[in-house]
């Protein structure tokens, strides 16, 4: 069964059952539908089989429609509900979506409206399985060891590109710079590094920009007992920390120019003085450096010394704003949201649709990292059983926020009907970074279909 396509319709009148099926057939023809007379048995038959929506009747015996409700919210959060009501009980069908459930109609109401309800949440449920099955896909078909990169979530092609990057360098002893604006997972693209290239040896993380200029030597290269007023013990330093591990040097750009040539020599011989010593240490450990902006730039600016800038210069990295990793945002966003949950001792809560055309229009400027306070900080402020928007609504500039909904611009001479299928398809396979079934939930078509088409494309 299709977990995204599929339905558990509950009541306990058979009767209604049969009629809601035959309409669900009819107006949702691509839905999996599966009936259930006793409401005791809806919990077992959630756990067997996966379902992605239930219509639920409120007034049944045994267990009723709300306890059930309850019940699926804590075992099965990523199951949405929708309640169906008799004429006398929207105050219980309120107090229902409340605590979580997605929707709610009254039997004797206009079934068009609940299958287009239907249709959205299906809609949605599909669209959040495949981002959410997107990366792990992704990575295990095309990296050695995905593993490494499970910190990471993307299914965006050019993350994908810098993964297959590291692992081709990962026999390389060679330092490696990272450039990429705040909050875009610079330390993380570190660790994977070190996962790739020296995972039985120790990772050695170190913030420049937090040090002070006059700590910074010290804190690197250490110092040996009587180096120096109030040197009264030895110290290692960071560098004989690594071994022959990884060292992360993150804002190299905060190096005085004396420390500069040190870690010049340090990266050409493996050779470094602790303060004080009159002998030279030798290390073996990998030189990793981040800076928000290129090492060329910081070159260009004097910031960094040439010969240290022609060093580095043989494995660099650029991470992509989050902005360009336009198919990342409903992964990140999901992500968050559950840790935050979690985190915060509440249900897992559903995120509305009208939250991503908001997230587009977002610039972004703190990345990944902005992303994440966003979500912690709607998770902090929802209540009952809906993740507040007001967070992402601030986010985005006035101006930005009145701009009118997306729609088509068509150039004066109208494409054909083939020319516009092939640009949807175009459009849907790159939002997707290729993904042939998330791809299709964004069409509205099954993968098998949208496979015929790509290949009468290609013909």
């Amino acid at each position: 069964m299709s977990h995204s396509k599929s339905i558990l319709i509950v009541d306990d009148e058979a009767s209604w059952l049969r009629s809601m099926t035959m309409t669900l057939n009819r107006l949702v023809p691509d839905a999996l539908l599966e009936t259930c007379l006793d409401s005791r048995k809806v919990m077992d038959r959630l756990g067997q089989s996966p379902f992605s929506l239930v219509l639920l009747d409120l007034t049944m015996p045994y267990v009723s429609g709300e306890m059930l409700l309850a019940q699926i919210r804590q075992r099965h959060p990523q199951i949405r509900v929708i309640i169906v009501t008799g004429v006398n009980e929207v105050d219980t069908a309120v107090r229902c979506m409340r605590q979580g459930a997605y929707d709610f109609f009254v039997k004797t109401g206009e079934v068009a409206a609940m299958a287009a309800s239907v249709k959205r949440a299906l809609e949605i449920a599909n669209l959040e399985q495949a981002y959410l099955n997107l990366s792990s896909r992704f990575l295990d078909k095309l990296l050695k060891t995905p593993q490494a990169f499970a910190e990471i979530l993307t299914c965006s092609e050019s993350m994908l590109d810098i993964f297959r990057y590291i692992e081709a360098l990962s026999v390389s002893r060679q330092p490696m710079a990272i450039s990429g604006e705040s909050g875009t997972g610079k330390r993380l693209i570190a660790r994977a590094i070190h996962q790739t290239s020296a995972a039985q040896h120790p990772f050695v993380s170190v913030n420049l920009a937090a040090l002070d200029a006059d700590a910074i030597d010290d804190t690197l290269f250490g110092h040996v007992k009587g180096a120096f007023a109030g040197a009264d013990t030895h110290r290692a330093g960071l560098v004989r920390s690594a071994g022959a591990g990884v060292l992360f040097l993150d804002g190299i750009d905060q190096l005085g120019p004396d420390t500069q040539a040190k870690l010049l020599t340090l990266v050409q011989s493996g050779e470094y003085f602790p303060l004080g010593a009159d002998r030279p240490q030798q290390s073996q450990c990998r030189i990793l450096c981040a800076a928000t902006e290129p090492l060329d730039a910081l070159m260009r600016q004097g910031r960094l010394k040439d010969e240290l800038y022609y060093r580095l210069q043989a494995h660099q990295i650029r991470l992509p704003p989050l902005r360009e990793r336009p198919a990342d945002l409903p992964l990140l966003l999901s992500h968050f949201v559950h840790r935050a949950c979690e985190e915060m001792g509440k249900a897992p809560l559903p995120i509305d649709e009208a939250v991503f055309p908001l997230l587009k229009r977002h610039p972004f400027p703190g990345n990944v990292r902005e992303l994440e306070a966003l979500a912690y900080d709607a998770v902090s402020r929802s209540q009952e059983g809906r993740l507040c928007l007001d967070p992402f609504r601030q986010a985005v500039p006035a101006s930005e926020d009145a701009t009118p909904a997306d729609h088509l611009v068509f150039p004066a001479q109208l494409p054909t009907l083939a020319q516009m299928d092939e640009l949807l398809i175009d459009e849907a396979m790159s939002r997707t970074a290729g993904n042939q079934s998330a791809a299709a939930a964004l069409l509205g078509l099954s993968q098998s279909a949208l496979s015929r088409r790509l290949a009468k494309h290609k013909a």
